[in-house]
């Protein structure tokens, strides 16, 4: 089951005056990067660039540049606003690992844009991971290599894996929330793969 709600907002003009905004994101572009090591998570699915070992278990503000390598529809091109689309679901594992693996599933994705991005590219920057209760949002901020400001903000809320197991257990489903013949992807049902 999925769900889908946008918001278009008419161009004008940005107001006067100046607010903070946090310093720009001083990450090397992807050109500048060497690939992943080999099996990497999402060789398959995606090209990466490694912005620091997202991986590992040290507490760094983590970031990855992802380029989308599959078409969302078959010989159709990869519009600007579907690669960050099809890109968003990657806030989730990026913000909310830690140092026993990803024990978060996304539940609900926003994406805040200002502007569209620019190349095949997208930059994510872990800004924010919280978590209480098995409940848990991760925050990213958004780039392309055009930058040096960001294209926009993206929010997972996530539950945490025995929660997701749990309420599927309570409908008599325990493993519902993964097809397991499928790999698990969010939102990729028009590739025929997909999270429930």
């Amino acid at each position: 089951m999925a769900r889908g709600t946008v918001q278009f907002l008419v161009r004008s003009e940005n107001a006067p005056g100046k607010t903070w905004s946090p310093p720009n994101w001083d990450a090397p572009k992807p050109d500048e990067l060497p690939p992943p090591p080999e099996g990497q998570f999402g060789a398959r699915l995606w090209k990466m660039r490694n912005v620091r070992d997202w991986f590992g278990t040290d507490e760094v503000r983590r970031g990855a540049w992802m380029s989308e390598i599959h078409d969302l529809v078959e010989g159709a091109p990869l519009t600007p606003f579907v690669r960050v689309a099809v890109a968003a679901d990657f806030a989730s594992p990026l913000a909310n690992r830690h140092e026993t693996g990803l024990g978060y599933i996304n539940t609900d994705l926003t994406v805040y844009l200002h502007r569209l991005p620019v190349g095949e590219w997208i930059g994510f920057e872990k800004t924010n991971h919280q978590a209480t209760d098995g409940i848990a949002i991760g925050e990213c901020f958004l780039h392309d290599v055009e930058g040096p400001d960001r294209l926009g903000k993206l929010r997972s809320i996530a539950a945490g894996a025995r929660s997701a197991l749990a309420a599927g257990a309570r409908r008599g489903r325990p493993h519902e929330h993964i097809a397991p013949d499928r790999p698990a992807r969010t939102g990729a049902a028009a590739r025929g793969t997909w999270t429930r």
